[in-house]
């Protein structure tokens, strides 16, 4: 593995720090793009994608690049060395699959392609930001809970060591200190407002290699 890949984050960036690199994501990370300010970066991100939907046998096609359609697969094989760092943000629309062994697998697997498309590239991994639970009560189905996400992120600490890559800790980062996302912070319960887009694009740039 690149020894980079086990460096802790541990300097500040400016917003040039994005001009190589991708982040791969679902709404989340579409609210990052369109609200936190970042500047320079790729994104490929979809409204209710899952990591199911982007390892498997028929990826959906989320991506377009000149014009043509792409999974993020095949948007990874066509921009092959282009990237020199990689964000992955998954997970909210995982929650309600029962499949602990499959996310494991699956997220491997999404990191082992970024590794032989992008292979000079830093990969970061993100847990996953908890949910308010008042308001998802209102708003979506009864899976979705901080006690899944809870058991994805202990995943996603297993997957990141496994493979050698840099996991953020956005849970704690834009969650409360009860492990939850604050009800100021959201509208829905699950995504954010404006204001939290931006806090996490800061503690992207504070926590780099």
């Amino acid at each position: 593995m690149p020894a980079a890949q086990r460096l802790r984050p541990n300097r500040t960036v400016d917003m040039s720090y994005f001009s190589d690199a991708l982040f791969i994501g679902d709404s989340r990370t579409e609210g990052l793009q369109l609200y936190s300010g970042i500047e320079g970066a790729t994104f490929f991100c979809y409204k209710g994608i899952s990591i199911f939907d982007v390892i498997s046998t028929k990826p959906k096609e989320v991506v377009t690049l000149d014009g043509k359609k792409y999974s993020v697969v095949d948007a990874l094989d066509h921009t092959a060395g282009q990237f020199g760092k990689v964000y992955i943000s998954l997970g909210v629309n995982e929650l309600g699959y029962y499949d602990d062994q499959g996310y494991h697998d699956k997220f491997c697997a999404l990191i082992d392609k970024v590794r032989e498309t992008q292979p000079d590239a830093i990969i970061y991994l993100q847990n996953v930001v908890p949910v308010n639970p008042e308001l998802c009560a209102k708003y979506w189905p009864s899976y979705v809970t901080n006690d899944k996400v809870d058991t994805y992120n202990e995943i996603l600490s297993q997957v990141a060591e496994e493979k050698a890559v840099i996991l953020l800790d956005l849970h704690t980062a834009l969650g409360t200190s009860d492990g939850i996302l604050a009800k100021e912070n959201t509208s829905d319960g699950v995504h954010f407002n404006k204001a939290w887009y931006k806090e996490w694009l800061n503690y992207l740039m504070t926590h780099a290699v």
